[in-house]
């Protein structure tokens, strides 16, 4: 019987455009443009100037376009900004079971290659789709004791870039496993980069493209890799998890695809912060509930979501992204929060501040134990003049069970590009997009967005 590395090789190589179901090429094309959403204002920011500016010597090919700065470089640097961008402003998808943000090591990979390769829509879909299935299930398997320390974007992510880029470059099976083992040797990404508010984060995306990209270059070459990386006694699951669960890198494969199941950002800021976000605004909507109203807010969510958002006192508007209290006050103070509302001055605001003493994040253990199945959040207000106003929220907008379609995302991108991207380059790439199976070179999309 085939190990579970050669299993997933094997699914990689043999997948074909025309195995995957409706659903999974509509969810495909959902999520390519809503990471290309994420990474245009990614291009403006300030971790993003740095790594442009030490990279601007490197030269090199002009294999792919990086986006919105009117460059193309090699395919493995393109991979790396692109990457590092798509997650700069907190705006890419999740996978809930998973914990994982797939879309921004594993489409930042696969346009690169593709865009080298003159690839067609059908490929870049097809690479979209086993990349994403890869690496949900990966983090599903390794579970929360990785998660404590380890985010799994990065690590599991470098796995679902590099089985992407080798489905655009056709790698048969042998090579696949090749390119997972030298993907598994390279993944990292460490959660201590919380405890500074550092920008490091982003090398975790940058890196996981570029180092999947490079698995799968490598392997085309014939460079070899640990054939049992996932499952060896000395490779990932026993390197880097306490409660690793084999059997959900299989369980259904090429049957369910995990593409299906991924979550789409509403808002500039972690997931976790998302539900209490949506309670938040329906107590506004509701009650006409006002920040003067308002005696104390408890905010009642799964561990995790205390862990990586429940700071207090968050010092840089790249923290309040990670601050369910600075979120539910802004929300409450402002309405659906969005890019502008992460500032310096909104941060020191003092009705900002005044409404973040008011706010409680605590562990409710009822919600805890629908982690990660569920990232619920319950907002109990209690007002000045007794009342106590009561949200529950299961599934914040943009969950699959609560979805956002492509017109929101297209509107998302059209939002996210004000001042960086034409609107006629906007209008064109989702035009392209919802058509993607019928585009013979993926390097036109790319066009749109340098």
């Amino acid at each position: 019987m085939a190990g579970e590395s050669r299993t997933l090789a094997r699914f990689i190589a043999d997948l074909e455009f025309e195995d995957l179901p409706e659903r999974a090429v509509e969810c495909a094309k959902l999520c390519l443009l809503d990471t290309l959403a994420a990474m245009v204002p990614g291009s403006r920011a300030e971790p993003i100037e740095m790594m442009c500016q030490a990279l601007a010597s490197s030269g090199g090919a002009p294999e792919a376009t990086v986006i919105a700065r009117k460059t193309k470089l090699p395919c493995l640097t393109a991979a790396l900004l692109n990457g590092a961008m798509a997650h700069a402003v907190e705006m890419d998808d999740v996978h809930k079971g998973a914990i994982i943000h797939p879309g921004a090591p594993i489409i930042p990979a696969a346009l690169a290659i593709a865009e080298r390769e003159g690839a067609d829509g059908q490929t870049l879909i097809t690479a979209v789709v086993v990349g994403y299935d890869v690496a949900i299930r990966l983090g599903e398997c390794v579970g929360q004791s990785h998660y404590k320390y380890w985010h799994t974007t990065g690590t599991c992510g470098t796995f679902g870039a590099a089985a992407a880029a080798c489905k655009v470059l056709g790698l048969e099976e042998e090579a696949v496993l090749n390119a997972l083992g030298n993907a598994g040797d390279q993944a990292a990404g460490l959660w201590q980069f919380l405890k500074d508010g550092a920008m490091s984060k982003l090398l975790h995306t940058g890196k996981a493209a570029f180092d999947g990209l490079l698995a799968a270059l490598l392997a085309e070459k014939g460079f070899t890799g640990a054939k049992e990386i996932i499952e060896g006694d000395a490779g990932f699951c026993e390197a880097t998890s306490d409660d690793y669960d084999l059997s959900k890198l299989t369980a259904g494969l090429g049957e369910v695809f995990k593409i299906t199941e991924v979550s789409l950002k509403p808002y500039p800021s972690c997931r976790f912060t998302h539900a209490p976000i949506d309670a938040i605004l329906a107590l506004r909507e509701e009650h006409d509930l006002r920040p003067d109203d308002v005696e104390r807010i408890d905010v009642g969510t799964h561990a995790q979501a205390v862990r990586i958002a429940g700071n207090p006192e968050p010092r840089t508007p790249y923290e309040a992204k990670f601050s369910i209290h600075y979120c539910v006050s802004v929300a409450l103070l402002k309405g659906r929060p969005g890019l502008r509302d992460f500032s310096e001055a909104l941060l020191a605001d003092k009705r900002v501040r005044e409404l973040m003493r008011k706010v409680s994040v605590a562990v409710d253990p009822e919600l805890d134990a629908q982690f990660p199945a569920k990232w619920p959040a319950r907002v109990r207000v209690t007002t000045r003049d007794g009342r106590v106003l009561e949200e529950l929220v299961e599934y914040p907008l943009g969950d699959p069970e609560n979805p956002m379609g492509f017109e929101d995302v297209e509107a998302k991108l059209a939002s996210l590009a004000e001042g960086i991207l034409s609107e006629e380059a906007v209008r064109e790439a989702a035009k392209m997009v919802r058509s993607l199976e019928r585009l013979s070179d993926v390097g036109e999309l790319m066009e749109l967005f340098a």
